[in-house]
């Protein structure tokens, strides 16, 4: 079988530790009993334990021995029953086998007293009745359709154990009583002993609990397999076998089931467990022992813990976007909307790498952060501070909040840091507290990358200051003038120093003066109409950076206002000073204006480089 891209994920993330959590504090239970009503299955390992699950888009998590063989046994009915469905539909199926509940152990004879047809197909009676039902001349040719059809479920040619099936054969009168008894009702067709044997060897196929992990994820994929891409079953027919799943598939603890893990599920006396989440997963346990009613008993209470720490009760779970990460990058591609010196955006860009921006969208349940933790895993190796932008997020339920909260002390307790931008408070803010400044949270995602390449320039780029300034022969805009040209443009140029909170620059006005930021920072907001309140910030400049340069050489008015976001310092080149400059030292002149194209070219270049990388 081809199969397509898979990965598969062990104790390297969240999700995965929280698994492996569950299988520690279980792997010790010894409550249970091994099946011996089939005499073989005695003889497997009690200590045995695996779990795992299997998602939609193709991505497992596995702890345990989740790759050991086991027989399928009822776990099977499902599968024969959804095969029986697409071969002959559901009218005819009908006729045979029922969808009520029997409310009585697997191998009862629950038939319904007029018609003699088996209740459901999750009981023994069914899923015999189910099994005749599968076309074929003869037991190979019937039992090898059966074997290819759970095979591409799996994705991969399964075995069979011919030492349980000849138990099963030899000690299966019981059984055989139920066949006849439905022979006698006209529920099952000549050869009755051959339906038989085919439904005793079709328990004995061996599975692991990744096989069913990945059997029940094609159950939750609409009937297409998540690791070939092939159909395996009608998207039709999936909610009649989830339904009867749902009702039936724990024989009398399904209502119990139902109500408190809420997945449709099926076990096996071989030890297997496996549920579905439609739309999203497939999981499945594996242990031997099981409790009285046939069920595993670690196999239960993990899917019982499971379910609540993840919140995968099928009732209370919408339906998952494929698009909750908007996008990701790093600031090595695309950095924040402030304008630095050239010297400063190399180092952002030359160093950026270790902070991955991931944003979000849409409601965030379970197996959306499933995909948010995967694509963090993914990057940690590289990334020092990851940045989740939650400013698109609707909905957050307590369970993924829990988990969101687990994601992040690991985060931190491997040397990570993570900055959250929340401007709505969509996560309790209090609750990361404790994490020793592990943990920022911004409002706005510019201003939180801002601060992230702050904290690069600082530790890579030197800050040769005077008097806490960026000395003006530093600026950008006077790159490559010899000393004598510096000292020229020094006798032009004027210091100013405002509040915090003051406007430096007004929208509308008539340029005057270019501005020089020697120390501080500044906002850039553009207000909609010269009278409205309502204003937007479209960037940012810091120390060592020119503005208002624009305006000033083509005479046009301000177009945005600049606020002073802290007390700052400036030097300013005059109009009158520059009209000066022109006529009195060209030479000069003619290289400021050079640097002023060469500056807002290697802005607009910035920008287009950041779209690009964006749209990849």
């Amino acid at each position: 079988m081809a199969l397509l891209a898979e990965t598969c994920r062990r104790m390297d993330n969240t999700i995965s530790l929280i698994i492996e959590e569950l299988f520690q504090h279980y792997r010790d239970c010894k409550e249970g009993e091994l099946a011996d009503y089939i005499p073989e299955l005695t003889n497997v390992d009690p200590e045995s334990f695996g779990i795992s699950v299997f998602t939609t888009d193709g991505h497992c998590y596995q702890v345990g021995d989740s790759l050991q063989e086991f027989t399928i046994q009822s776990i099977s009915k499902a599968f024969t029953y959804g095969m029986v469905l697409d071969e002959h539909g559901i009218e005819v199926v009908e006729k045979r086998i029922g969808v009520e509940p029997s409310g009585e152990a697997f191998n009862s004879i629950s038939l319904d007293p007029e018609t003699g047809r088996p209740l459901n197909p999750m009981i023994n009676a069914g899923a015999i009745a189910s099994t005749g039902m599968v076309s074929g001349e003869g037991f190979d040719e019937r039992f090898g359709r059966i074997l290819e059809h759970y095979s591409r479920f799996a994705g991969r040619d399964l075995p069979v154990d011919d030492s349980v099936y000849r138990s099963e054969s030899t000690t299966g009168f019981r059984n055989r009583a139920i066949a006849n008894l439905l022979r006698n009702f006209e529920m099952l067709d000549d050869p009755v002993e051959e339906a038989v044997e085919v439904y005793f060897k079709q328990c004995s196929i061996l599975v692991s609990c990744r096989d069913l992990a990945v059997m029940a994820s094609c159950l939750a994929n609409g009937g297409v397999n998540p690791l070939t891409g092939e159909r395996v079953l009608q998207s039709s027919n999936i909610e009649r076998v989830l339904s009867v799943m749902s009702t039936c598939g724990m024989y009398d603890y399904s209502g119990e089931w139902i109500f408190t893990v809420g997945l449709p599920a099926k076990s096996g006396v071989g030890g297997g467990v496996m549920g579905v989440l439609p739309g999203q997963l497939g999981v499945a346990g594996f242990s031997p022992r099981l409790d009285p009613k046939g069920n595993s008993v670690r196999g239960m209470r993990v899917f019982s813990e499971l379910s609540r720490r993840f919140n995968l009760h099928l009732f209370n779970v919408p339906v998952i976007s494929d698009q909750v990460i908007r996008r990701i990058y790093n600031l090595s591609h695309v950095g924040s909307r402030c304008q630095r010196r050239k010297v400063h955006h190399d180092a952002v860009r030359e160093h950026g790498a270790v902070v991955a921006v991931i944003e979000l969208q849409g409601d965030i349940f379970f197996s959306a952060l499933e995909r948010v933790i995967r694509a963090t895993t993914e990057r940690a190796d590289e990334t020092e501070v990851f940045v989740f932008d939650l400013n698109r997020v609707g909905l957050f339920d307590e369970a993924t909040l829990g988990l969101l909260l687990s994601m992040t002390k690991q985060l931190v307790d491997s040397g990570k840091r993570l900055v959250i931008v929340d401007q709505g408070h969509r996560v309790d803010h209090e609750r990361f507290s404790g994490l020793e400044g592990g943990v920022r949270f911004y409002k706005d995602l510019d201003v939180a990358l801002e601060a992230c390449e702050d904290e690069i320039i600082a530790a890579h780029v030197d800050r040769p200051l005077v008097d806490e300034l960026v000395p003006f022969h530093d600026f950008d805009l006077f790159r490559d003038l010899t000393a004598a040209e510096l000292s020229t443009i020094e006798g032009m140029l004027e210091m100013v120093g405002l509040k915090a909170g003051s406007r430096v620059i007004r929208q509308g006005d008539k340029p005057d003066e270019i501005y020089l930021l020697a120390k501080g920072s500044v906002s850039i907001f553009h207000r909609v109409g010269e009278d409205s309140e309502s204003k937007r910030r479209i960037s940012s400049f810091g120390a060592g950076v020119c503005f208002g340069d624009i305006a000033v050489v083509d005479g046009s008015r301000r177009s945005a206002d600049v606020w002073a976001g802290e007390a700052i310092t400036c030097y300013t080149l005059s109009v009158d000073n520059l009209s000066r400059l022109q006529q009195e030292f060209p030479e000069i002149h003619g290289k400021v204006m050079r640097n002023i194209l060469l500056l807002n070219i290697d802005r607009l270049r910035r920008s287009n480089l950041e779209v690009g990388a964006l749209k990849a």
